[in-house]
């Protein structure tokens, strides 16, 4: 199942059990607005466990905490750059093998 198919389906399951909260606490007090209150908790702990399954599966902050962790390089060890002139991965700098000072971001 691709993402797009994943995100509708967790959007089907989160409207339907806040639905339901809504209408089985409408039905017992008398009130449906007291089943909002449940269902927007609901929603936003369903949110919260899913993007840190999404991070945890992207590589980047997976135990816990928050920022940007493999999106902004928090993890990688550094950018390794390619020689334009000679191919040779290397780190920054001119390229050892040859000298040139042309190269490309390897990510």
């Amino acid at each position: 199942m691709n993402w797009v198919g994943q995100q509708m389906v967790w959007i089907v399951i989160s409207l339907a059990i806040s639905l339901t909260l809504t209408w089985l606490f409408g039905m017992l007090f008398g009130n449906p607005l007291l089943g909002l209150i449940p269902a927007i908790g609901i929603f936003i702990l369903m949110s919260y466990y899913l993007r840190k399954r999404a991070m945890a599966r992207m590589g980047g902050m997976g135990g816990g905490g928050g920022g940007f962790g493999g999106m902004l390089g928090g993890g990688g060890g550094g950018i390794n750059y390619v020689c334009i002139s000679c191919g040779h991965k290397f780190k920054g700098g001119a390229c050892p093998r040859c000298g040139s000072k042309m190269r490309r971001a390897d990510f």
